[in-house]
This record gives structure tokens, C-alpha cells and sequence, in this order.
């Protein structure tokens, strides 16, 4: 039987902690985050996201605004981070934009700093920040800086979005491959988990989630819930938390899942890293990550933080995450 040693470490980076070049940041503060595009360039994602959000490609947005909660993803300074160019119509309305290529300005306005390894440029806005860009301003006075203008400058990414990006997938797959500690009960539609231990795992089929109308979450552990079936297609769930069970510490792992459908309400944290996703209306109050996402739903931050249940799943590297007392610490297997 394995035996476990804690030890306190300030940064762990398995854990959804950063590297120490990415100090102090938690991957779990992304309230969106897709391992390549958000949008299209012919169809930009639409509505908003109240926190902080990032891609490992190109993003493109259409009415649409960024980071409106100036008190939500406290770890990450930015409003949206990118590994390609950012494309908006609409606004960032908190920590503006670090991005590795062109930002693309239509109609649009950033509050913060831009800081781009292309150019500025785009039909019209404002930028009420500072901008640091590798390349030019590429259009006249319809696009305002208020803020110092520095182009020809080095480009230094905020976040390196590989590590995010394989941080989530390694997550989604290690969760998956935990075994069930429970089971549920399919009671005309809605499905009941007991979530009494600290760490609670249940497997659901497919059908059974996308036909139930509803989960109750029984218990004040952290629950992951595995979801069968590589191409999905739900509308809204109504989540009721009971005797200490909440959406912060639930998550909705959807690791087979290469194709995903959804829209409607869902009081849940959602990681689906393989799914492109369409999340064409409705609304996600926590964590969306997905591996593409296109549509027009909304994404509010929870107000009690990203998924904390993370600080117990073991990372791929073999730490384990433990938050308590104000420190963060690990345990380490050994035989």
C-alpha cells in the first residue's frame, strides 16, 4: 500500500501552477480557454466572458466583450491571452490583450495594455493603455492610443500557452483514468451523485447525460464526472448542490469527446480539451476549456474561483496538490 509524504512547495506547475518563469499564475483562472481558435474568420465568437481567456491560435470575436469582471482571475494580469492574432469587434474591458500576433481593431476598445508580436491595426477603436508591438500602428487617428506607442519591440509572450495547453489535456486524461468511486442513480432524468469522500469519481454514459434534465450533487467533496461518447449534443442542466456540494468543486470532464454540441445553462466546470466546441447560446457559470471553440454563449466566473477540486487529482508528473493554511504543498507516492 502506497504511502504518501507532504512536503511545502511555493510553486507547483503539475498543478496547474505555472513554471517558475510563469510564477504565481493558476491555469485554473482561465475562464476560457481553447487549445487552438476561438472563432472563425468568417463567423467571430460572440456575447462575453466575464474573466479572463486565452487561445493557443487565432481568435476572432464579433460583438463581443473580455474580461468584464475586474475582480475575477486574480493570477492573471492580462485580459486575453494568445499564441496567433486577435480579431475584435466589442471591447476588453479589464488587463487588455498579450498576444503573439496582429491585433485587429474593428469598432473595438481595449482598456490595459497591448502587448503584440504583429501590428495594430483595423478599421477603428481606441487602445486606453500602453502599446508594445513588434511591428506598426497600421492604421491612422480612427485608432487612438492613449497610452504610449512603441512599435518595432521584442516580443515577450505573458504565459508560454503550450504549457497550458498540455496541462489541461494531461488533466482531462488523468481524471479519466481514475477509477469510479461511486456510481449514480438515474431517477426520471435526474441523476444523483454522492459526493461524500474528498475526492468523488463517476463515470456516465453518454445517453444518460445527454437526455437527463438535470444532476443533484449530494456532499461536500470534489467530484469529477466522466462523460462517455465522442460527439455530444445537450441542451441546458439544472445542477443542484446539496449538504455542502458546489459547482466550484464539480467538474465535467468530457476527455473521449472530439465533437461537442451544447447550449442552454449549466452551473458547472467544463473541461472538454479534445471537443471542438460550439457553444451556441446560453450560458456557463465557471470553467470552459475545450480544444476549439466557435459560437455565441456567455461564460461567467464563479465568484468562488476556477475549479478547486484540481488541488486533488493527481498531476501527470505524480505531485499531488494540496491547498490549506495558506500554503500550497504535494505529496509524493513512494512505495
Amino acid at each position: 500500500m502506497n504511502r504518501f509524504n507532504t512536503i511545502t512547495a511555493a510553486i507547483i506547475a503539475a498543478a496547474g501552477m505555472t513554471t517558475a518563469a510563469n510564477a504565481a499564475v493558476t491555469y485554473w483562472d482561465f475562464n476560457v480557454f481553447s487549445r487552438s481558435t476561438i472563432g472563425s474568420a468568417s463567423k467571430g465568437y460572440g456575447s462575453d466572458f466575464q474573466g479572463a481567456s486565452g487561445s493557443v491560435g487565432d481568435a476572432y470575436f464579433s460583438n463581443f466583450a473580455a474580461k468584464t469582471n475586474a475582480n475575477s482571475s486574480s493570477s492573471l494580469a492580462y485580459g486575453f491571452y494568445g499564441g496567433g492574432n486577435f480579431r475584435l469587434s466589442g471591447s476588453v474591458n479589464n488587463g487588455g490583450v498579450n498576444v503573439a500576433g496582429t491585433v485587429t481593431m474593428n469598432n473595438a476598445s481595449i482598456t490595459g495594455p497591448v502587448t503584440s508580436g504583429g501590428n495594430l491595426g483595423g478599421s477603428g477603436g481606441s487602445v486606453n493603455g500602453n502599446v508594445s508591438i513588434s511591428g506598426s500602428k497600421t492604421t491612422g487617428n480612427q485608432l487612438t492610443v492613449n497610452g504610449s506607442l512603441n512599435t518595432g519591440q521584442a516580443y515577450n509572450a505573458a504565459l508560454n500557452l503550450a504549457d497550458v495547453s498540455s496541462y489541461f489535456q494531461n488533466t482531462g486524461a488523468y481524471a479519466a483514468g481514475l477509477t469510479p468511486t461511486g456510481s449514480y442513480t438515474n431517477q426520471w432524468g435526474e441523476l444523483i451523485i454522492n459526493a461524500g469522500s474528498a475526492l468523488n469519481v463517476v463515470n456516465v454514459s453518454a445517453n444518460d447525460f445527454t437526455n437527463a434534465w438535470g444532476i443533484r450533487v449530494i456532499g461536500s467533496g470534489a467530484l469529477i464526472v466522466n462523460v462517455a461518447g465522442t460527439s455530444l449534443d445537450f441542451a441546458s442542466k439544472t445542477w443542484n448542490y446539496q449538504d455542502g456540494a458546489s459547482s466550484v468543486s464539480t467538474l465535467l470532464n468530457f476527455n473521449e469527446a472530439t465533437n461537442i454540441r451544447m447550449s442552454g445553462g449549466h452551473n458547472v466546470n467544463i473541461l472538454a480539451a479534445n471537443a471542438s466546441t460550439n457553444f451556441s447560446s446560453g450560458q456557463v457559470t465557471g470553467n470552459l476549456i475545450v480544444g476549439a471553440l466557435t459560437g455565441g454563449g456567455q461564460v461567467n466566473w464563479n465568484a468562488d474561483g476556477g475549479f478547486s477540486g484540481a488541488a486533488l487529482i493527481p498531476a501527470p508528473a505524480g505531485a499531488f496538490i494540496l491547498a490549506g493554511a495558506g500554503l500550497i504543498a504535494f505529496r509524493r507516492r513512494r512505495g
